[in-house]
């Protein structure tokens, strides 16, 4: 089922933000790459971009981003304050919140979340979200971009031990999409609002569990204690030490082997 996005039900969705605008592209080589070159060209409002592929689809720390076009590909631009930018670790959780929120609604499965930015459906990994802060001269915005594997996928070798497939084959993608804009769109609008924050604590898969990390260079092994409203996962590492993480990433073995 290779249904495309249909850019005026998406409209609608998007229709609480002024002026915002829709654009469907076949292939890309990336939502947010488009999104951070539309910004620089001057774009200031709103922008929606979807992708029925990617061929540079980019996830965090540089790395690639499988995107064949089973999945869901986009990114919103949405212009802020700069004097007011948000944490993009904090947007990242609250836009985990949203996907988790609209894969439920739309499809019934459940999904928890890695932190940051990982959404895991039977142990294996079927959503990614990055966010980039981007700014010029005295304009700022954020760059959500979201990657869903949403149909049943043949993923390279390299890929089958880690990511997985909602493997859903009669909802539409617009439909997903549609939800995904309803519960995102609040907190986007209202950087003060943690209400994500309960969803985000109790869908984790990594709170309790031990974990490694590389802070300054040096790779370190503890225990998921808490996360904070800002986003920030707070770790006990296996000396007793406390760590606040607000950037990187942490490994889960028991969760990814």
């Amino acid at each position: 089922m290779q249904d495309l996005y249909c850019s005026s039900q998406l409209l609608t969705a998007l229709s609480p933000l002024p002026h915002p605008s829709v654009f469907v592209f076949e292939e890309i080589d990336s939502t947010n790459l488009e999104a951070r070159r539309r910004f620089l060209e001057g774009d200031c409002g709103y922008t929606l971009l979807l992708a029925n592929r990617q061929t540079a689809g980019r996830g965090r720390l540089g790395r690639s981003f499988h995107s064949p076009s089973a999945g869901i590909y986009l990114s919103l631009l949405a212009p802020v304050d700069p004097n007011t930018l948000v944490s993009s670790v904090s947007v990242t959780c609250a836009a985990s919140v949203a996907v988790r929120r609209a894969i439920s609604d739309t499809t019934g499965k459940q999904t928890q979340i890695k932190w940051v930015n990982d959404l895991y459906h039977n142990g294996k990994k079927v959503c990614g979200i990055l966010t980039e802060a981007v700014t010029i001269g005295d304009r700022a915005a954020l760059i959500v971009g979201i990657g869903i594997n949403l149909r049943p996928t043949n993923f390279p070798d390299d890929l089958q031990q880690i990511a997985g497939s909602l493997n859903e084959t009669t909802v539409s993608r617009t439909t997903v999409v549609s939800s995904l804009l309803h519960h995102l769109i609040p907190f986007l609008t209202n950087p003060s609002d943690h209400s994500w924050l309960e969803d985000y604590r109790s869908a984790s898969c990594v709170l309790g569990k031990p974990v490694s990390w590389t802070e300054n260079g040096v790779t370190q092994t503890g225990t998921a204690l808490s996360i904070h409203e800002d986003g920030a996962l707070s770790v006990r590492d296996n000396s007793g030490s406390l760590h606040l993480l607000r950037t990187g990433e942490i490994s889960l073995r028991a969760l990814e082997n």
